[in-house]
């Protein structure tokens, strides 16, 4: 095969760099989406909105939507296998992360459960480096403690409370079924459109609390009007968005990189906070913030610069 031409060549670096550039750009909307979760979870709770509902509607919301924006798009129908291995995504893998990270929070403060749920990155590098599907190089290695490092700073900067050995072990939980949920979803049939894949893992994932609810001799709908506004913004903003945005960029990326990014996620959180309820930063918890941003534009820069060297 011959070299293309330089105009060609130029043209194919300018998108490569591009490709990187926007998978980044679609995990950070998607960390950011995810990030105001805890607080339209909690106005939901205040408007009486019961847990197991409350993730009930968010999935079956969200699943409408999706369904709704899927059936607008011309596409070939995936294979059953394909679609089976979606659906089983979200209703044992989704489905069991959300559990076991709300069940942490009954015996850990948030953000211990945030922190102990944001080692999956390191699960998800490691997997995929012994899987061969990354390599571990100097930088990635060297972002992916900068990130982490970053996280920590910024959530043990307040106060995280005493460590209960349950709860530190439901959180660790929280971050195994994560990164399976982020591997498994990685190596399902890239010809399945990220947007019918997202609507099975919210549909998969709106059965099973269908099903919690209704061992429960639920659902209970009683709840102030309010709620359903609170539970559609959770489906729409921190489901939809944030599910298919990340899905988006993980196939730009990989899984590993996308899980780095993802690290901006709890910094988010902290940062919400503070401009809510007028909490002060302090130094430490600046400095964490500023590493996981330094991590995520290394790692672009540095991608940017190897794929312009290959075109």
């Amino acid at each position: 095969m011959s070299r293309p031409a330089p105009t060609e060549a130029v043209a194919t670096a300018r998108r490569r760099p591009g490709r990187q550039a926007r998978g980044v750009a679609l995990c950070i909307v998607s960390a950011l989406s995810f990030a105001v979760l805890p607080f339209v979870a909690n106005a939901a709770y205040d408007a009486g909105v019961g847990l197991a509902e409350l993730l009930l509607l968010r999935f079956a919301i969200a699943a409408v939507v999706l369904w709704l924006l899927v059936l607008r798009r011309p596409q070939s129908r995936p294979r059953v296998r394909t679609a089976a291995a979606g659906f089983a995504l979200g209703a044992i893998g989704y489905a069991t992360q959300s559990a076991l990270y709300f069940a942490a929070l009954n015996y850990i403060q948030p953000s211990l459960d945030t922190l102990l749920l944001y080692t999956f990155p390191v699960i998800v590098f490691t997997v995929s480096v012994l899987r061969g599907r990354e390599r571990a190089t100097a930088l990635r290695l060297g972002a992916l403690v900068l990130a982490l490092a970053g996280v920590a700073a910024v959530l043990l900067g307040s106060d995280a409370g005493s460590l209960d050995p349950l709860g530190v072990a439901l959180g660790l939980a929280s971050a195994a079924a994560y990164s399976t949920y982020i591997l498994i979803g990685d190596g399902i049939d890239p010809a399945l459109d990220r947007l019918t894949l997202s609507a099975l893992i919210c549909t998969g994932a709106a059965l099973t609390y269908a099903l919690v609810t209704l061992s429960r001799g639920g659902p209970d709908f009683g709840f102030d009007s309010a709620g359903w506004l609170w539970a559609s913004t959770l489906a729409l903003v921190s489901t939809v968005v944030a599910v298919g945005t990340f899905f988006a960029g993980m196939r730009l990326i990989g899984a590993s990189t996308a899980s780095i990014v993802s690290c901006v996620e709890p910094v988010a959180t902290v940062l919400i906070g503070v401009s809510l309820y007028g909490d002060a930063l302090g130094p430490v918890q600046l400095a964490g913030a500023a590493a996981v941003v330094t991590a995520v534009v290394l790692l672009q820069l540095k991608s940017r610069r190897s794929r312009l060297r290959e075109a």
